[in-house]
């Protein structure tokens, strides 16, 4: 199994949630969230408790459930991912496995505010939290899938930086001499002369990403470093680009006229 950036589903899990920490739209909107909550006192909180108690209440619940909804969700999704499941289904499993832990928590904070029995309080919250967890997953998911990576500062290994967000992704045990891209999903297989590892990112951002190591899309599922092209080679009317690590890449229609204009065929 392919290894993921940064040497882990906990670490890649944990490197997720700190660059989400530190977005002031993502402070900004759970701020919102907690004073429409606050005010509104929805679920019998505004007979209850002053506006400071039902803050305070809704500050825990929304805060404590998301952080611990969205680390539970994205380990358990990057961990099934990574031992083959869709992504899909890796991502319903995740969203499924953080309701209980959502529930659990919620259960507490209930007993606490309201003086009930956890247990009692954890089976009344867990409906909600199966339904709240998946609803908040997939949109999370393909909301941020949409978003243009960060750019960070690299040198590929040749003295030169290249802006990167790929290259900062990747585990230093395999370098950043970048040999091919290849989409898995909503992931980019980078592999590079040490191994390979898998980068949260959509190829086409990707391929905007890695400009300037002066690569080139062969495939709509596939971009090569030129200098990392040994040869072209046709096989059964179709043409394959073979790369320094003995790679056969398709070439895709689309890109036959440029990479035959680029390169000679073996």
């Amino acid at each position: 199994m392919d290894k993921f950036a940064n040497d882990g589903p906990l670490a890649f899990t944990l490197r997720e949630m700190h660059g989400l920490g530190r977005s002031a739209r993502f402070w900004a909107v759970l701020a919102g969230i907690i004073a429409i909550l606050g005010l509104a006192g929805p679920f019998d909180s505004f007979g209850t408790m002053s506006l400071a108690e039902r803050t305070l209440y809704w500050a825990l619940v929304v805060v404590g459930s998301f952080a611990l909804g969205l680390f539970v969700s994205m380990l358990t999704t990057v961990t099934a991912e990574g031992a083959g499941l869709s992504p899909p289904l890796a991502l319903l499993l995740g969203s499924l496995t953080a309701a209980l832990p959502i529930a659990a928590y919620n259960g507490l904070v209930q007993a606490a505010f309201f003086g009930s029995g956890f247990p009692a309080e954890f089976v009344e919250v867990l409906p909600y939290a199966l339904a709240i967890s998946v609803i908040v997953a997939f949109t999370y998911r393909y909301a941020r899938g949409d978003e243009p990576e960060p750019q960070a500062v690299a040198t590929a290994g040749t003295g030169v930086p290249v802006p990167s967000a790929v290259l900062e992704k990747l585990p230093q045990r395999i370098g950043m001499d970048v040999i091919s891209v290849q989409a898995q999903d909503h992931y980019v297989k980078v592999t590079t002369p040490l191994g390979s590892a898998l980068v949260l990112m959509k190829l086409s951002h990707a391929e905007r990403d890695l400009t300037g190591l002066d690569g080139l899309r062969v495939h709509r599922s596939w971009w090569v470093r030129k200098c990392h092209v040994r040869r072209l080679v046709r096989t059964d009317g179709k043409l394959l680009v073979e790369t320094s690590d003995g790679s056969s890449i398709p070439v895709g229609r689309k890109y036959r006229e440029q990479v035959l204009a680029l390169f000679e065929t073996g």
